[in-house]
Formats: C-alpha cells, sequence, structure tokens
C-alpha cells in the first residue's frame, strides 16, 4: 500500500468516525428531549389531577377561604390518627372520632367546657381513618386497633392501653360530658 493510498484510507475511516460522533450526539439530544417533554407531560398532568380531580391544591383567592363555612384543620388540636389511639403517653385520655369538616357545635362547645380531660381527635373523613369508620353501630368492646371500628361521632375513654368507656352518638356524648 502507498502513501497516497494510506492517506486516502485515513481521510475516510476519519470520515465515518466523524460521521458517527455526529449520529451519537444527535441520538444523544433526541434522547433528552424526549425526556424533557416525558417530564414535563408528566407535571401538567399531575398539576391537573391536583386542581380538578384531588382538589388538593386550591387556585381559588385568599378571600373566597375566610367564609364561616369553611373549616381549617390545621389548626385542630390534639389531632392523631385511628391507628395510634393506643399509643399515647397519658394514662388515661379521650379520643374524639368526628369529621372535621362537618363537626357538631353542641359536641365541640361541651368538649371546649372540660378543660379538665385529655381529648384527642381523629378525623373520620380522612381516608388514613376509613378502615376504623363503620356506618353502622361501632364495636363497643375494642381490645385493640385491629377490632377497632366507630360511627361518627364517637367518644372512648382509653385507660392504660385499654378502652374503658364507648360514647356513641350525639346525644350519649354530650350525656357523659353534661
Amino acid at each position: 500500500m502507498g502513501r497516497k493510498q494510506r492517506r486516502s484510507e485515513e481521510r475516510r475511516i476519519k470520515g465515518i468516525v466523524n460521521e458517527e460522533q455526529i449520529d451519537t450526539s444527535i441520538k444523544l439530544f433526541t434522547l433528552v428531549k424526549i425526556v424533557f417533554f416525558i417530564v414535563l407531560i408528566l407535571f401538567v398532568l399531575y398539576y391537573v389531577l391536583a386542581v380538578f380531580v384531588t382538589k388538593e391544591i386550591d387556585i381559588s383567592s385568599k378571600d373566597n377561604n375566610t367564609s364561616e363555612n369553611s373549616t381549617d384543620t390545621t389548626n385542630i388540636s390534639n389531632k392523631i390518627l385511628a391507628s395510634s389511639i393506643f399509643d399515647q403517653k397519658e394514662s388515661t385520655y379521650y379520643v374524639y372520632f368526628y369529621d372535621f369538616s362537618n363537626e357538631d357545635e353542641s359536641i365541640s362547645g361541651a368538649i371546649n367546657n372540660r378543660s379538665d380531660l385529655t381529648i384527642y381527635r381523629v378525623d373520620t373523613s380522612s381516608s388514613l381513618n376509613n378502615k376504623y369508620v363503620t356506618d353502622s353501630a361501632g364495636n363497643r368492646n375494642v381490645t385493640s386497633k385491629d377490632n377497632l371500628k366507630v360511627k361518627n361521632p364517637t367518644l372512648i375513654e382509653v385507660t392504660n392501653d385499654k378502652v374503658t368507656k364507648y360514647y356513641e352518638g350525639t346525644k350519649e356524648i354530650i350525656d357523659f360530658l353534661g
């Protein structure tokens, strides 16, 4: 192979290598664009679902949030999950099960008058507590969180990790609280 032939062969090989590098960079750029658009679509889809379906994000103005009918559940003190009713530090305490967005004013007034009681609150409308809520009569013989079933509203007394008293319905709770 002569010198001239070797040079032309080297130029041809360099041209092929350069074309392969260009093809690789084009493929990489195309892949980056595809990933970007997939992430963008997922982002838009999340916000559409959060605003219109789950109502997780409220796009209404702040003035509309101050209506008297809206209840801000983040300000509720002693809020716990139903699964943790036996995990509190006090030896005797009460757990009040009710729908935070539809609170009975007579019960809340009676509870506020009883500052001598430690009362934890459980939101029965929360999806985290759904498995403990029933539409029929609750289980008055609760021994653990596994057989806990309550009806909205319910107040139970827990002493040393055992349910000692069970009040179901507005009348029973009001009668107990006085």
